[in-house]
């Protein structure tokens, strides 16, 4: 199950949506868990490691994933060459994830590269990595092209995920 939990406020048809996506994407349910607020003592733009640590827990069964939906900014990350944008944070095999969509121009007219955000954080939870078909989701967000694509994934991570879905517990 993907558990959508939004920090801000979401028009609920946007959501409808979303989780229609993730599920086709998938193959597994996935539905608005509600909302919660951000933790106090942070200011945006946030430190997306601390953020998605200082969440609160989401009741979930151990083999579901969290997304949380956030409107505001995430704090770029540093590297080595210099700073990146961060659209959204996962950890490889992990349960919990966050997308921004603070980059997305008018995110009700705009749900497909939504959708393709959380479908890239989402495939690292199931330990998928970037992608080099730039027709799929998992390929890096930061090479051109990316925010014309559809929120699908190429045949090869869509099998790698599903080995993976079939692989969990519950």
């Amino acid at each position: 199950m993907i558990r959508v939990v939004t920090l801000d406020e979401f028009d609920p048809a946007l959501l409808k949506q979303l989780t229609k996506v993730l599920y086709q994407a998938f193959g597994v349910g996935a539905e608005h868990s509600g909302g919660t607020s951000v933790p106090s003592g942070m200011q945006e733009p946030f430190d997306a490691n601390k953020l998605i640590d200082a969440l609160p827990k989401v009741q979930a069964f151990a083999d579901d994933k969290v997304l949380f939906l956030t409107m505001r900014k995430l704090a770029p990350r540093r590297l080595m060459s210099g700073e990146a944008p961060t659209l959204g944070l996962a950890r490889y095999n992990s349960q919990r994830a966050i997308v921004s969509t603070a980059t997305i121009k008018n995110v009700v007219d705009n749900p497909k590269l939504l959708a393709r955000y959380c479908m890239q954080e989402l495939g690292h939870t199931f330990g998928l990595h970037h992608c080099l078909d730039a027709r799929c989701s998992m390929y890096p967000n930061w090479s051109l092209g990316y925010t014309n694509g559809d929120s699908i994934f190429c045949n090869f991570c869509r099998e790698l995920s599903e080995a993976r879905i079939r692989q969990t517990k519950s």
